[in-house]
């Protein structure tokens, strides 16, 4: 009588665990006692091992972070989550995406936990950079990776790179493209947000959308133009204009830009160029 398929993937993963025995008794003392079912075993081992059973065996990893996270809010201890049991709950769904990397769940679970609850921002982008790879059409993975930078990080730069890359994928939010810009020019990188966006006009098809992007790239080429000219003005007099009418009345431009939004264009102590109505830049 032959046995099952389950039953046959069963015993290698039984026979799996026995050998790692060893290994996790090595780890338990490096670990305080109550560590001891920290060790995970590698992804790339289980994968190795479970055959066609792989989607399985990914599932499995990712129920033990997914049920275990649900078992700490019971916990009434401060932190309710020790940094050893982060640890594992990364690596663990590290296995399971070692195991099947285009499982969306895990990574989703990963970035909701590891972000806010336990401080792993790097090791949540570690794993979103990884699905993001392999789920080449998914923008929403970009997208988290953009947030992460922008929100937690304070990577305004990076953060724009994440988001200009997750708006080229199919389907993703027209949106993405104006706040990718918007974040570019915070950075002062503004030159390469009006570039990305007249990339994003030309595969925009939609007249709507295509009005909303054309207000945007004569906004930013406005900040562009009066940014080159109050270059020019600090090269010529060795310091920032007090404003930009100076701008025009030294003959470096010819005339001030209108901003579209209604706003009026200044340049601050610093030299950077901002508007009165630079808020609108971000979406409603």
């Amino acid at each position: 009588m032959q046995r099952s398929p389950v039953v046959a993937f069963l015993i290698v993963l039984s026979l799996l665990h026995v050998i790692a025995l060893g290994r996790a008794t090595e780890e338990r003392r490096l670990l305080p006692k109550a560590d001891g079912s920290a060790y995970v075993i590698p992804g790339s081992l289980i994968k190795i091992t479970a055959l066609e059973f792989d989607g399985l065996a990914s599932d499995i990893m990712f129920l033990r972070a997914l049920l275990f996270m649900g078992s700490t809010y019971e916990r009434k201890e401060t932190p309710r989550v020790k940094s050893w049991e982060w640890k594992w709950f990364y690596d663990t769904l590290t296995a399971s995406t070692d195991i099947d990397p285009y499982f969306l769940d895990p990574y989703l679970l990963g970035n909701a936990y590891l972000t806010w609850g336990g401080g792993m921002v790097n090791e949540a982008n570690t794993l979103l950079e990884k699905g993001s790879r392999y789920r080449d059409w998914d923008w929403t993975l970009p997208l988290y990776i953009g947030f992460n930078h922008f929100y937690f990080l304070r990577q305004n730069e990076k953060a724009s790179m994440y988001l200009m890359h997750a708006s080229r994928r199919p389907g993703a939010s027209p949106i993405l493209a104006s706040l990718a810009a918007n974040l570019a020019y915070k950075e002062r990188k503004t030159e390469n947000a009006v570039i990305f966006m007249q990339e994003i006009l030309t595969r925009t098809e939609d007249e709507d959308l295509k009005k909303y992007f054309e207000m945007r790239l004569e906004y930013l080429n406005g900040v562009l133009l009066l940014e080159k000219g109050v270059s020019r003005y600090k090269a010529k007099f060795h310091k920032v204009p007090s404003n930009l009418n100076q701008l025009v009345k030294e003959r470096i431009l010819m005339a001030l830009p209108a901003d579209p939004y209604g706003g009026t264009y200044y340049v601050d102590s610093k030299g950077i160029v901002k508007s009165t109505s630079e808020l609108q830049l971000m979406p409603q």
